[in-house]
């Protein structure tokens, strides 16, 4: 087997009821399990193990998850999503199976209290803003929104890095920019207006608030962070996923760009004509891997903004 044909498979169960708007479909609140926390979700998911079909997996993930026992007879296929993110890896090349029943015996019931904040049965019509986006997907062909029952996502996102760099590579000192570069700064709002940024939480800080007309996803470590403007992942994989199949303006910091630079397709960089101190530096760029392919001459202290694309 080659790394070409890895998936990782995955069963979501979706208990349905009728309720008094509608058919009404019961989610769970995610946290402590490092991944799309504060989102809502299926009442039951996991993965596809070894030598299970998808149904199996979704009949044991709801006695699992919700304490419920369905028969396999009465689940219901209704979407499939195939999906990615632009920083390709097997962990990220995934096959989601969405199933229904509005049949199981028991009461459903939160079975794993460290994982789940709530448990609540919601209108297919009207669901809570913050559900995690594939699941989303799935849940509108549940509700009949959509008619495509395979979904990919992922697959159209594409990365790219926008910084400005001295010529000693410098582009920060961890804490602050190293200049002040007003016609930069306007080059840098015409580049990413209405656009999708990303960013560590350092760079969160230096800026100190969302930009207007662009939407801010910001990578952090702490849990219970957040900021007015800022929606907030705990790693890059989460960040992408939350993005969507746009252009992503990753911009900075400083480890930040060295875990995309392997998976962007575009840098727009700002080459200052200064050599500040500073720690934090932006990763070298491969002229194997990279062509210039725009230089548009600056002035003052801005020698050049130059766009690269991938090899």
């Amino acid at each position: 087997m080659t790394s070409r044909f890895q998936v990782v498979p995955a069963a979501y169960v979706a208990l349905l009821r009728d309720g008094e708007q509608g058919t009404e479909v019961l989610l769970q609140l995610r946290r402590g399990t490092g991944y799309m926390d504060g989102r809502w979700a299926h009442g039951a998911a996991g993965h596809v193990e070894l030598g299970e079909s998808a149904l199996q997996a979704a009949g044991r993930e709801a006695v699992e998850e919700l304490g419920v026992r369905v028969d396999v007879e009465d689940l219901a296929h209704h979407a499939t999503v195939h999906r990615t993110v632009a920083a390709h890896r097997p962990s990220e090349e995934r096959v989601d199976l969405f199933v229904s029943t509005h049949r199981w015996t028991g009461e459903p019931s939160v079975q794993e209290p460290d994982k789940v904040a709530d448990l609540r049965w919601w209108p297919l019509d009207d669901l809570p803003d913050h559900v995690v986006p594939h699941e989303r997907a799935a849940l509108e062909v549940l509700a009949g929104r959509s008619s495509q029952t395979l979904v990919t996502l992922g697959f159209d996102q594409t990365l790219t890095l926008v910084a400005a760099v001295g010529r000693n590579g410098v582009i920060g000192d961890g804490s602050s920019m190293p200049w002040h570069l007003p016609e930069d700064l306007r080059f840098f709002k015409e580049t990413t207006m209405g656009g999708t940024l990303l960013m560590g939480r350092g760079t969160w800080d230096s800026i100190g608030r969302a930009l207007p007309g662009r939407r801010t996803i910001v990578v952090t470590r702490q849990q219970d962070w957040s900021a007015p403007g800022a929606e907030v992942a705990h790693s890059l994989e989460e960040a992408l996923a939350l993005a969507g199949d746009v252009e992503v303006f990753v911009v900075g910091g400083g480890q930040i760009y060295a875990q995309t630079i392997e998976h962007a397709s575009r840098l727009v960089l700002t080459e200052v004509d200064l050599e500040p101190e500073g720690a934090t530096r932006f990763p070298d760029v491969d002229p194997a891997v990279w062509r210039v392919a725009e230089r548009r001459p600056g002035s003052g202290d801005v020698a050049a903004w130059v766009t690269w694309t991938r090899v």
